[in-house]
């Protein structure tokens, strides 16, 4: 913590101090309107402390209230320029509003001086989500590599497996932060409960807070590991001495990843799933779990992970609360509703734009945009100035903040199609929305991480509502809001093709994962890393294993 101004007498010194810790403790406990308070107390005392400037803008950031972070940090910026977390933060406040370029740039400015993990993750971040060439997404990636994750690997104590038996039960550590009420859970649940135990052994490394769910999901894991808190050094030496045999990260460069004990080679067999779906930028990674739809032939260039494709890369368990509109609400309310369900980083001006075209082609048509903005006021303050600029009919467009899941699992009841975004799409927002009854209008596109809608749509079955470019998009949003009846129809045939698709087939994708396990295990020991896939025939390979030389 910087020392107290020098202009301040005895006793607003101590005003200060007592202030800056209550914020501080505040913060750390995450009671974030707590340390506002605090931190805006102890500048009314010094307005000049850029360093408390700085920590509102990031509680705004941390708040996902960007535009009022925005002059906070330009102001600790003005007071001290070249304040790196202030940088930052500023950085993805820029991102988050639209301003990508302006956002590159500057995080570019602060990655050149300095050494900081967090800033060259965001970096790659930031630059790898405005430019769609994938190879340049590999490249940024690389970047944080080699600063932060490749030097552990080189200093990494030697792993050799103790028990080499390619038929052993195998145990397998699940690394994740986001085991609790999150797009990870729902997909990883299905799993957790249909592990065969006379194949596996199942940990989890849990580094996250945990909630009601977490409790859900600590019934099917024998071995529960809280990691949180735990340094990656520690982290690393536990999962050596409990013998794990197959690491698998759920997290990616997001928040509360550990990626720096997979650096340090913290099991003999290291792949990423689920989490991220761009390039890690680091070789202590061994795998990582692709399908053809994300990951189609030709695209091991782009990732330094070794590819292994399963039949279908997920499972999704919808959640426990949502009740299906039996009828499309255009039918009671006299006219469509669109909605977009994806987090507001994800909306650029360009789709935004396009949207308003669509508005304008059919002018009884309402825009419902729920954004990742925890209230209505900052919803407003960061979405509304962009609404208004793209072109949009303002009395057309609402603006929704960030939703409990049980409330956002009913706007099915309000709304009649969904639109997915560009470059970035959907996930697991995709899947509720489809679940809900909604048929999706989605942009195709070459990056898993850019199709991700596109390629669940075209495996489920509703190719049609894919789009090659915005022409394309335009139309398909008018021809689904033209056809009542179709959209009564999917209410109910979108969530029967989920429960029959592969996505629903718990058992089986269960059984894909562990036999994937096997393989890259047989991998191991053989002292390769091949590009493989699940078809490829793990019986024949164990028995070859075991035959006499």
């Amino acid at each position: 913590m910087a020392a107290p101004s020098t202009t301040l007498n005895i006793d607003d010194e101590a005003d200060l101090l007592i202030n800056l810790h209550l914020a501080g403790e505040a913060d750390r406990g995450q009671n974030l309107v707590a340390a506002l308070t605090q931190y805006t107390s102890a500048l009314a005392i010094d307005p000049r402390r850029a360093d408390i400037w700085a920590r509102v803008g990031r509680i705004y950031v941390k708040m996902d209230n960007f535009a009022q972070a925005l002059p906070a940090l330009e102001t600790a910026l003005a007071l001290q320029p070249h304040m790196p977390a202030a940088q930052h933060a500023l950085a993805f406040s820029y991102y988050s509003l639209g301003q990508r370029e302006r956002a590159c740039e500057l995080i570019d400015q602060v990655a050149r001086r300095s050494q900081q993990s967090y800033i060259w993750a965001m970096r790659a971040y930031i630059r790898a989500h405005t430019d769609r060439d994938p190879m340049n997404a590999l490249q940024v990636y690389r970047d944080w590599g080699r600063r932060f994750a490749d030097p552990l690997t080189r200093k990494a104590k030697p792993l050799i497996a103790r028990d080499r038996n390619p038929r052993k039960r195998l145990k397998v550590g699940y690394v994740t932060a986001d085991f609790r009420e999150h797009s990870i859970a729902f997909f990883m649940r299905p799993v957790l409960e249909h592990h065969n135990p006379e194949n596996v052994e199942i940990h989890v490394y849990s580094s996250g807070r945990h909630d009601a769910y977490t409790a859900e999901l600590q019934r099917f894991v024998a071995h529960w590991h809280d990691a949180m808190g735990v340094s990656d050094e520690d982290l690393c030496a536990q999962i050596r001495a409990d013998g794990i045999d197959i690491l698998v990260d759920l997290s990616g460069h997001t928040a509360g990843h550990r990626l720096l004990a997979f650096a340090r080679r913290a099991a003999p067999v290291q792949l990423t799933w689920l989490g991220f779906m761009l390039p890690l930028g680091m070789k202590a990674m061994d795998y990582r779990i692709v399908d053809y739809g994300i990951a189609p032939a030709g695209h091991e260039k782009y990732y330094d992970e070794t590819l292994f494709r399963v039949g279908s890369m997920a499972s999704y368990a919808p959640p426990a609360y949502a009740p299906l509109c039996e009828e499309p609400p255009m039918r009671k309310n006299g006219h469509p509703t669109l909605i977009s369900l994806n987090s507001s980083a994800k909306i650029t001006d360009a789709m935004l734009r396009l949207w308003a075209r669509i508005l304008q082609a059919r002018t009884d048509a309402r825009l419902i945009i729920m954004v990742k903005e925890r209230t209505a006021e900052a919803a407003q303050a960061n979405m509304q100035p962009r609404v208004e600029a793209a072109g949009m009919p303002l009395e057309r467009v609402f603006v929704m903040h960030q939703q409990p899941l049980n409330q956002f699992m009913e706007l099915g009841h309000v709304a009649d199609v969904a639109l997915d975004t560009a470059p970035v799409s959907g996930g697991t927002t995709t899947l509720h929305a489809l679940w809900m009854g909604l048929p999706i209008v989605a942009l195709n596109a070459e990056r898993g991480v850019d199709a991700s809608t596109a390629r669940m749509l075209q495996g489920l079955g509703w190719p049609e509502w894919v789009a090659d470019d915005g022409d394309g998009y335009v139309q398909r949003a008018l021809q689904c809001m033209g056809d009542p009846d179709r959209l009564a129809a999917l209410r109910h045939e979108t969530r029967a093709q989920l429960q029959r698709s592969v996505l629903m087939d718990y058992a089986a994708r269960t059984g894909e994962l562990e036999a994937a396990y096997r393989l890259m295990w047989l991998n191991y020991l053989r002292g390769n890393r091949q590009s493989r896939s699940v078809e490829d025939d793990l019986q024949a390979q164990l028995d070859a294993m075991e035959a006499p030389a």
